[in-house]
């Protein structure tokens, strides 16, 4: 998914919503990292199982890992 894309995308959440592009961005990568912090082994194998540069997964990387599930 392309930076223009994931743009778009959190801008029409944002109108939708009555908010920011930039909330959004921040309350979805929160998100995120909760989700992560999880202890359950089998949801932390499936987070490591996406591919990431950091120590976390970042909101472009989960976005384009599940974007290529949908289209497959």
């Amino acid at each position: 998914m392309s930076k223009r894309k994931i743009k778009r995308m959190l801008e029409q959440v944002a109108r939708e919503n009555h908010t920011t592009p930039q909330i959004v961005r921040k309350e979805m990568q929160a998100a995120l990292d909760d989700a992560q912090s999880t202890t359950d082994p089998i949801a932390r194998a499936r987070w490591e199982a996406i591919p990431h540069k950091g120590a976390k997964v970042t909101l472009e990387e989960f976005l384009e890992y599940s974007s290529s599930l949908l289209f497959r």
